[in-house]
């Protein structure tokens, strides 16, 4: 990249608009900047549906929500379109009016591109060609290459740390939640479970966008009963918008009791109730990653993406993975899913075995 920063930048921007787990990937590098940089501004640009994630956490000066669910929704109603339209022009105003001293694009797409390029700053840091998507690379003046393309994001973060002369150490970053989110987890857990037992928390749900990496519900359910008749432990199934019925269905199939989780109307709720996990099951989805983050035992369930990109992050993690010939692949939608429709309970159970001890 051999970029030199000659004095420390005022302000700092990060770009990394969506997802969760793709959010919970840099907040190593977060930790970093800031621990580097503890005087300056540092602002992120995040999507509205995963900003719940960033509201009032430690490390960051301001959180930049770009309200895209909310324009997609109204921009095609003809009396809001004109009141849309000057939203986003005030928008794109304010993020260019700030002048910010460093731009850092940890997206590394077309739609991070715009917003580097909006920014007007002359520091823009990005991934170089080969390592980023939809030209991107265009839209930074400063580009990293990574040793290799084989790294887990949050490693390839990380690196493009390097040229700021900060050190790519890992530092497991903190998930602060507020008083009252605490305490609504805390009355379902006094209230739903047995405190003298571990919990273990399964998340069986994908987004609409990732449900191709869903693992059968019934499967689900055998897995479930085979935990319960080994291993005496409160069981909750956690779940997402549009999930609950999923869930229902795992439930009302097992031989033994399972809770479902209650509603977690915030991503702060549900990384609470995550943290009381002794074990988190559950394929490639947020929650997996939050629960990783959170140093806490995860057994992944994984089939088309490759879970040394985008595999949990601690050293008391499992991957469950069936080595068919398609995988890893880089398709959204597969009418066989055989990665994953391969992997049996029997499989899961062998993983959950390991960490249970």
């Amino acid at each position: 990249m051999g970029m030199l920063i000659t004095k420390k930048p005022e302000k700092i921007l990060i770009v990394r608009l969506s997802a969760i787990g793709d959010v919970v990937h840099v907040l190593p590098a977060l930790r970093l900047l800031r621990s580097h940089f503890p005087e300056s501004k540092i602002s992120w640009l995040v999507e509205d549906k995963a900003s719940d994630i960033l509201t009032d956490y430690p490390d960051i000066d301001d959180v930049i929500v770009f309200p895209r669910k909310k324009w997609q929704g109204e921009i095609l109603k003809t009396k809001r379109t004109l009141n849309i339209l000057s939203d986003i022009l005030s928008f794109y105003k304010k993020l260019r009016k700030e002048q910010y001293d460093l731009v850092i694009d940890f997206q590394g797409n077309l739609k991070s591109g715009i917003m580097n390029l909006i920014t007007g700053s002359a520091n823009r840091i990005g991934f170089g060609r080969g390592y980023c998507k939809e030209f991107n690379y265009l839209s930074t003046q400063y580009q990293s290459y990574p040793p290799g393309k084989k790294m887990h994001r949050i490693k390839k973060n990380l690196l493009l740390l390097k040229d700021l002369g900060i050190e790519n150490k890992f530092q497991r970053p903190e998930l602060p939640v507020s008083k009252a989110e605490e305490e609504y987890i805390s009355k379902f857990i006094n209230t739903n479970i047995n405190p003298s037992l571990p919990v273990i928390i399964v998340h069986p749900g994908t987004s609409k966008f990732g449900s191709y990496k869903q693992w059968p519900t019934q499967n689900y359910s055998l897995l479930a009963d085979m935990i319960l008749e080994t291993y005496k432990a409160n069981m909750i199934f956690t779940w997402g918008p549009d999930e609950f019925d999923v869930v229902k269905e795992i439930v009302k199939n097992m031989k033994h009791k399972a809770i479902p989780a209650c509603e977690t109307k915030t991503i702060r709720q549900l990384i609470e109730l995550i943290r009381r996990a002794r074990l988190f099951i559950g394929g490639d989805t947020g929650p997996l990653h939050i629960a990783s983050i959170l140093d806490i035992p995860v057994v992944g369930i994984y089939g088309p993406k490759d879970p040394e990109i985008y595999g949990p992050y601690n050293d008391k993690a499992i991957v469950i993975k069936k080595d068919v010939s398609c995988s890893p692949c880089k398709k959204r939608t597969c009418s066989d899913p055989i990665c994953m429709t391969s992997i049996l309970p029997e499989d899961v159970f062998r993983g959950v075995s390991k960490l249970m001890g």
